[in-house]
């Protein structure tokens, strides 16, 4: 089970009056920077690299590209939409 990152005071509210506060309208900007570092330090990344948007787009690029290489992923260049299959493939049967 993941760490819970709230005190308890913070998740049950306010004991006097027993409501809670809710969910914050915007989330900590400093709290979720840190808790990335610390998810990256985890996964043995460098917390402090941030990969570029090209290198993400050719990463994601270069997985559809093997996924329709081995038969995971149908391409549908050049097929009109009304005969493409209705739903995406799925792995569940």
């Amino acid at each position: 089970m993941a760490h819970h990152h709230k005190s308890n005071k913070t998740v049950e509210g306010n004991p006097d009056t027993g409501h809670g506060g809710g969910l914050p309208r915007r989330p900590d900007e400093d709290e979720l920077e840190e808790r990335t570092e610390v998810d990256r330090e985890e996964v043995g990344l460098d917390p402090e690299a941030e990969p570029s948007s090209e290198a993400q787009y050719s990463g994601e690029e270069s997985e559809v590209d093997r996924e329709v290489a081995e038969g995971e992923l149908a391409p549908d260049k050049g097929v009109h939409r009304k005969d493409r299959e209705d739903f995406p493939p799925s792995s569940y049967t």
